[in-house]
Parts: C-alpha cells; structure tokens; sequence
C-alpha cells in the first residue's frame, strides 16, 4: 500500500541526497532477521490453519450444506491467499526495498487480499445479523444461490478494483487510489460489521432478559454465543488494521522527503500487524464453533493415525 516515492522519478535525486545526511533508509538487518522470522511465523499459522478450515468444510457434510459456512469459508480462503502471497512478498520488500515491479504487485495484492478479507468477514457479520434479528426470515433471505452471488461478486469485485495498482505510476492519482481503498476496504467494512454487531448485541440482550422456556434459553445462548464471536473478529480487525490506517494517513500528508522514507519503514511494520488477523480467524471460528472444532479435531487426529 506503499505511495512510494521510489516511483517517482523527480524525487529520486532528493531520496539520494536524503541518504547522504545519514537519513535512515530501509531496514537494518537485524530489523530485517525479526520482521522475516514474525512473518513466516503469522504466515505459517495462516495457511495452516485457514487450509485446515477448507479441509474441514470439504469433507464434512453438516458445514459444506450450511448457507453461514460459504462466507467462512471465502474469508478462509482469502486469509489462506493473505498467508500464501503476502508473507514471501513482504520478506522480499523489506529486504529488496527499491524494486518497482514488487512494490507494484505488493500494492495490488494488498488491495485483492485485504478487500475480500473485509467483505467476506462483513458478509459474515451480516449472515449472522439475519439470523438473530430476523430468524424467521432467514432461509429465505439468505438462499444458498444467493450466497454464492455475494461470493463471486466479492472475489470478481476485489480483483477488478485492485487492477489499477498495476497500471499507475501518477503520484497524485496513487493517492487518490488509496484514499479510495482506504475508505472502501476498511471503513465500509468495518461500519457493516459495527452496525450489524451492535444490532446483534441489542437483540440478545433483550433475548437474555425475556427468557421464559427452554427454547428460547437455547435460542438465547446461541444468539450470545454469535454476539461474541462477531465481537472478538470486529475488536481484531479494528487491533489490526488502525496501526496501518494511522501511518498511511501520515504518508499522505507529509511533505518531508526523510520522513516518509522512515514511514515507509514503519509501514512495513503495521502492514504486518494488519495481516495478522489472518492467523488468528481460523483459530477464533475453530474454537467458538462446535462443527468447527470436531472437524478440525477429526482432521488432525486422522493426520496422526
């Protein structure tokens, strides 16, 4: 997500003159044996454990036939992509930090990776708000055809809309593309999931208080347990993804040539926090879904065997 002034041909002379006042460019190789070593370490956990998740709803009937396990298992998929791409991506970036064709497709594959990230986990908050807020609603809103349409559009949609990222090499309207992804990408998102957990969280309040048969408790607990699953993801994503929300903004508006070289620096850094959440959804469905967690554990035990 780099505006990188590496692209830009008139500010090179000033980048090398940057340098020759001792401006910090680029990471110390100590700096670079730590961020490769948490990088493999979050992109290992994110493969492994959004690849088991796949194999979980491949192979077993109750999750691949319901409607809710279709947006799982997109947001799986691209937390699986996030692992598989950008982890050696950005080992490469931190250690080959001028070369312009990966800064190019670093800017793309974030915009693919992060977008389908987003939605997907916003089509999952909204599955769930269905649910809880209108039950008797639900299979009919929430048809698998329907589903499968959200899920093409989100990965069809995220491919198109990071194609740019390509093709540019204008530093003004770089800008202006990441002041739209940031606006798309992350605020859109994170607001979907915001109402629809607030919404959730209102509805099974009133649930906790209104329980009068044994139902309605089941009902009730299963709603809360919903509520709080939404709750950890939301509280994750926004952990994960304002550090870099936060630097970006600083890249856009400083005007120093030495200190958005250190912004950059630093963006390595918050890039990396915010890829994290792939290594821990795979981890917050396994262990708060009970289909989730025989699979996982049938799985793993037959791996063994």
């Amino acid at each position: 997500m780099n505006t990188t002034l590496q692209e830009n041909d008139s500010s090179l002379d000033n980048c090398l003159e940057c340098e020759l006042q001792d401006c910090p460019v680029g990471l110390s190789q100590t700096s670079q044996v730590i961020f490769t070593s948490i990088c493999l370490i979050s992109g290992i956990f994110a493969i492994g454990g959004n690849f088991a998740l796949l194999i979980a709803f491949y192979r077993t009937s109750a999750l691949s036939t319901r409607v809710n396990a279709y947006f799982i298992a997109s947001l799986a998929f691209a937390d699986f992509m996030i692992g598989l791409t950008m982890t050696p991506l950005y080992i490469c970036y931190a250690v080959a930090y001028d070369t312009l064709w990966l800064i190019k497709l670093e800017g793309y594959l974030w915009i693919v990776t992060v977008t389908a990230t987003t939605y997907s986990l916003s089509a999952v908050s909204f599955d769930r708000f269905v649910a809880v807020v209108y039950p008797l609603r639900y299979h009919g809103v929430m048809t698998e055809k329907r589903c499968r349409a959200v899920i093409v559009f989100i990965w069809f949609g995220s491919v198109i809309f990071g194609s740019p990222r390509l093709v540019l090499d204008d530093f003004v309207k770089l800008e202006k593309l990441w002041i739209t992804c940031s606006v798309a990408t992350v605020a859109i998102p994170l607001t979907i999931m915001s109402c629809c957990y607030g919404k959730i969280f209102s509805v099974v309040r009133k649930q906790s208080r209104a329980v009068t048969d044994s139902h309605l408790s089941r009902t009730s607990v299963g709603n809360k347990k919903a509520a709080v699953t939404i709750g950890i993801i939301v509280s994750l994503f926004i952990a994960t993804f304002l550090p870099s929300v936060v630097v970006y903004f600083m890249l856009l508006f400083e005007n120093d040539l030495c200190k958005e070289l250190i912004l950059n620096d630093v963006w390595l850094w918050v890039a990396l926090v915010s890829f994290t959440h792939s290594a821990f959804n795979p981890w917050v469905y396994g262990l708060r879904y009970r289909e989730l967690r025989h699979a996982l554990k049938q799985i793993f035990l037959k791996g063994n065997a």
